[in-house]
């Protein structure tokens, strides 16, 4: 498969780069605002529910409110800027099952080759706040990173993001600018000393680079969707072990 790595047509317009980042950064405001918005929501049904403010279900609740903000914020811009085309998804084929194999296995490796290199230099990253919950909320994570995390996620900066700078700057110039944006979200989930955060932003941003590489190369959202929720699974069931001292 020919994968086009520059700008269309080989050329890179000021304006039209302007515009495309705008609407990518406006993309994830718009996630942002609507999370805020959807989180309170997600509370109160906990709540109704009988789950606590404090329980592992009720915050994973609030983790659901905030990913669901991402893609229908994602998803409604799209609908609005009549851009519903740039979001590539369709049926698995087996090709797409190998890369899914392969690229959970790799994306999972490198992040802990990533982690090392950063510790081999002294600097650790800073740790998610949503690892402070109770070890039954990382049980609760496992299968709703698959099915909500990644999702909303991936919608967002892979599917709008990703997809509006291409436009501008190609599938290279897209995943570069998506996987920033991506890594710089990561600053505000952060808990730690800034340089802690930015060493977070960095090993997001590195990771943001293979799960929209996958996506160039599959044509398929779905891909990097599943990759995802593995390597976030991947990190909740360690954690959970962790958390039990099975490990």
């Amino acid at each position: 498969m020919n994968v086009e790595l520059g700008p269309p047509e080989g050329t890179v317009e000021g304006r039209e780069v302007a515009i495309r980042v705008a609407q990518a950064v406006l993309a994830i405001v718009a996630g942002l605002v609507a999370a805020s918005a959807l989180v309170p929501a997600f509370e109160w049904l906990a709540q109704a529910l009988g789950f606590g403010a404090n329980s592992a279900v009720g915050a994973a609740f609030v983790t659901v409110g905030n990913v669901a903000g991402f893609a229908v914020a994602g998803l409604a811009f799209l609908f609005y800027a009549g851009d519903l085309d740039i979001l590539r998804v369709r049926r698995p084929t087996a090709r797409d099952a190998v890369v899914v194999l392969v690229g959970s296995v790799g994306l999972i490796a490198a992040g802990y080759a990533i982690l090392y290199a950063f510790a081999t230099a002294g600097l650790t990253p800073s740790t998610n706040r949503a690892l402070e919950n109770p070890p039954s909320y990382f049980l609760l994570m496992i299968p709703l990173s698959f099915l909500t995390v990644a999702v909303g996620e991936e919608i967002l900066f892979r599917g709008v993001v990703q997809g509006e700078l291409r436009r501008a700057l190609g599938p290279a110039g897209a995943i570069a600018g998506a996987s920033l944006l991506f890594g710089l979200l990561h600053y505000l989930a952060g808990a730690g000393t800034p340089t802690q955060r930015l060493v977070y932003v960095a090993v997001a941003a590195l990771l943001g680079v293979g799960l929209g590489a996958m996506y160039e190369y599959t044509d398929n959202l779905v891909v990097p969707v599943v990759v995802h929720g593995a390597y976030n699974a991947t990190q909740f069931a360690v954690q959970y072990l962790s958390a039990t001292g099975a490990v």
